[in-house]
């Protein structure tokens, strides 16, 4: 849209949000001695897969009156990778996010959700075993932040030699989610005075805001720019505003309520509009 060239960076914003929930998640069911990995991946499961589902088959129904056999051949490779979880490999390997072959791919904004799956899989194995040889949020601290240390590293420099493998591949994503991770573990140390926590927040709500207005397709990414918008929404988070006029009201929770069902369901919508022609 045009004065929005950079909207693509809520899915940093997002990742870094769903770091700090499932960070949260974890540690709480380890701290009070009943966390269990089949019950983490089935709420999972039961929060994603529904309405994932009921898209691919609405967009299936659709496809097969208004789509050439060779593009719903595609569609259907697309809904299964997209089902599976792996659609972030799947589009890594067919064109770069903003090449205009994109435009014609219903699911590719599924990428983000395959990539955040990766990391749902991985992320309560490492802290569930790290908590059985050094239990305790100090420990869970340092595992974190080293991770989001290497992953950040790893995503500047595939950054500068592959951007496509660094925006759709989990090493070059992990560390806004872990940055998320960060903020929750360090939650009990941020506790901020009231006027401090809505300075912290408008600050964090700016960076997001100019990296919205800053940032184009011709920027590489994610690389070290996407710091700006993750350490916005880190700064949000760790201000903890819950009456914020930004992020408390009663639209901005109707919309958070929603937000899966607009995720999945905007990008179909763009799609649609370029095959209309009046994507403009």
């Amino acid at each position: 849209l045009s004065g929005f060239s950079g909207g693509f960076i809520g899915v940093d914003v997002f990742f870094v949000i769903s770091g700090y929930l499932m960070t949260a998640i974890v540690i709480k069911g380890l701290e009070l001695g009943r966390f269990s990995l089949i019950d983490f991946y089935a709420a999972r499961v039961r929060r994603i897969l529904p309405a994932l589902l009921v898209l691919c088959m609405v967009l299936l129904g659709i496809g097969y009156f208004v789509l050439p056999p060779l593009d719903y051949t595609q569609l259907a490779g697309h809904t299964l990778s997209a089902l599976g979880f792996y659609s972030n490999f799947r589009f890594w390997s067919e064109v770069g996010y903003f090449d205009v072959a994109s435009h014609q791919k219903l699911l590719l904004h599924t990428w983000s959700l395959s990539v955040e799956w990766q990391f749902y899989v991985l992320l309560p194995i490492v802290l569930a075993t790290v908590w059985r040889f050094g239990p305790g949020r100090r420990t869970q601290l340092s595992v974190v932040l080293l991770g989001c240390v290497l992953s950040f590293a790893a995503s500047v420099t595939i950054t500068a030699h592959s951007p496509t493998s660094a925006f759709y591949l989990l090493q070059g994503r992990a560390w806004e989610m872990l940055a998320g991770g960060l903020v929750f573990l360090l939650a009990r140390r941020l506790d901020f005075p009231s006027r401090i926590k809505a300075v912290v927040e408008q600050l964090g709500l700016l960076m997001v805001v100019l990296s919205v207005l800053l940032f184009d397709k011709h920027t590489a990414w994610p690389g070290w720019q996407a710091a700006l918008p993750v350490l916005g929404a880190m700064m949000v988070l760790a201000a903890h505003c819950d009456r914020s006029l930004w992020t408390g009201t009663r639209v901005a929770q109707w919309l958070g309520d929603r937000s899966y069902s607009l995720y999945l369901w905007h990008w179909p919508m763009v799609v649609a509009l370029v095959y209309v022609e009046q994507e403009k």
